[in-house]
């Protein structure tokens, strides 16, 4: 792995944070392209990405410590130390900027919908790089497998070598790629407003929940046969999954 890049000085470049930064850039590039297209204020995109940045974080750190709160429970003043010790969750990430752009949308008399749909693409393609992040990082690792493609990633943890395992981050990275291109193509044309971002939720879902399956460290935390992750991906699913059936419905009742 080569979680470090390169240093300039005694300052380390770690190739986590560049992807991260590679992703955020590149979304936002897809996001403003999506503005300019469908004629969206100029000044929502600026404050859209400010506040999608900082709630996405604060949204990310507070569900992680939540979902972990038995090792943050006797050590409050650690809650804010995510330089210290990262731990950051993708769906809090999502939930703040949820939050960010549903907010901003009222306050600019915008529909939220049609700004969720030229985000969701961002969204996956944001989302491949973070994942090649972690793979450069050896975060994320799967379990032991004996396939020929198995890489051994370093637990600085243990101070060990892993057994050839999973690189479940390139299995998440490859979906995310096809997700982006399958909603690049179809949020041109969505059969409703909206769809575009139920549909990535439905997609990324089912996604996560196959992933898990190969995760190490996953089964720790297993509540009645599938974990933390799988229970939240299936019930975003179902709701994403419940919304997209009524809005066709009522789409053909209307016609």
């Amino acid at each position: 792995m080569h979680p470090i890049l390169l240093k300039l000085g005694p300052i380390p470049l770690r190739s986590y944070g560049v992807m991260v930064a590679t992703g955020v850039l590149a979304g936002m590039a897809w996001v403003w392209k999506e503005f300019k297209q469908r004629k969206l204020p100029e000044n929502l995109f600026y404050d859209f990405v400010i506040a999608a940045i900082a709630l996405g974080v604060l949204g990310a750190r507070l569900m992680y410590v939540a979902l972990n709160w038995q090792t943050y429970r006797t050590n409050l003043l650690a809650i804010p130390m995510i330089w210290a010790d990262g731990g950051l969750s993708f769906h809090g990430a999502i939930a703040g900027g949820i939050l960010a752009g549903w907010w901003l949308c009222r306050r600019y008399k915008v529909s939220f919908w049609q700004v969720a749909d030229a985000v969701a693409p961002a969204l996956a393609l944001g989302h491949f790089f973070g994942r090649i992040g972690c793979f450069l990082n050896g975060c994320c690792y799967g379990i032991p497998t004996t396939m020929p493609w198995g890489v051994s990633f370093h637990n600085p943890a243990l101070g060990i070598e892993t057994l050839p395992s999973h690189p479940t981050q390139l299995y998440e990275a490859a979906g995310l790629l096809v997700l982006f291109l399958l909603l690049a193509r179809y949020s041109r044309q969505p059969q409703y407003e909206g769809a575009a971002f139920i549909w990535w939720v439905i997609f990324y879902s089912v996604l996560r929940f196959v992933v898990e399956y190969w995760r190490a460290g996953a089964t720790a935390k297993v509540v009645n046969g599938l974990t933390q992750a799988q229970w939240l991906s299936l019930t975003l699913f179902a709701i994403a999954l419940a919304y997209h059936r009524w809005r066709i419905s009522e789409a053909s009742r209307k016609s």
